[in-house]
């Protein structure tokens, strides 16, 4: 049994690489959103985070005309879950597994904790919900989009060792060449032409 070269095997271990310009965004990501998630979280003056939030909620909500339908607290409660989409979503990219939900519960009930602690804010169970909640949904969106583009990837593979076999040359010609005797002795083949190379005049 014929064994499948190194590069195929290895291939077929590790699948198709990622697109580079995916990689590159899902690490720029990772690098820089826990800035600005980390001093919204971390931030001990409550007041202000409350504050901040109420301004994005009369911005967002008179431009979408849903003032009255969404209040601050559900806008709040929206902003958690929002708030580890991103993030989760760029480490699914990078390394698939939905074991980033049980780091993302982890982290929020670290934060929430740290945030008691400030004696500042007060924690709530409802902010670990809505933030181990928006990493489920970031890391489901993470394995969606490495799924699309792996199918991508494996596509184009498959493409092109055929498109690479039709450019090669002589190879669609091999088989219509006309093969000489092999048995010694043996009358040439007929081809239609007389001696002297033109056509047969005879009858």
């Amino acid at each position: 049994m014929a064994r499948p070269a190194p590069e195929a095997g290895a291939a077929q271990r590790t699948g198709p690489a990622l697109p580079r310009p995916l990689r590159l965004l899902a690490a720029l990501v990772l690098l820089l959103y826990p800035l600005a998630a980390g001093a919204l979280l971390l931030a001990s003056d409550g007041w202000a985070v409350n504050r901040l939030n109420v301004r994005i909620w009369y911005a967002v909500t008179g431009a979408v005309g849903l003032r009255e339908q969404i209040t601050p607290e559900m806008f709040a409660a929206l902003a958690n879950v929002a708030l580890f989409v991103p993030f989760f979503a760029a480490l699914a990219v990078l390394v698939p597994t939905w074991w980033w939900v049980a780091a993302g519960a982890g982290l929020s009930i670290a934060v929430e904790i740290y945030q008691g602690e400030t004696g500042t804010r007060e924690q709530d169970l409802a902010d670990i919900l809505a933030n181990t909640a928006g990493a489920a949904l970031g890391v489901g969106l993470g394995l969606l989009v490495r799924q699309l583009a792996g199918s991508r990837a494996r596509n184009r593979h498959r493409e092109r060792p055929a498109d690479a076999s039709a450019r090669r040359p002589g190879l669609s010609d091999a088989g219509s060449a006309p093969s000489a005797p092999t048995t010694p002795g043996a009358p040439p083949a007929e081809t239609g032409h007389g001696r002297g190379g033109g056509p047969d005049d005879r009858d």
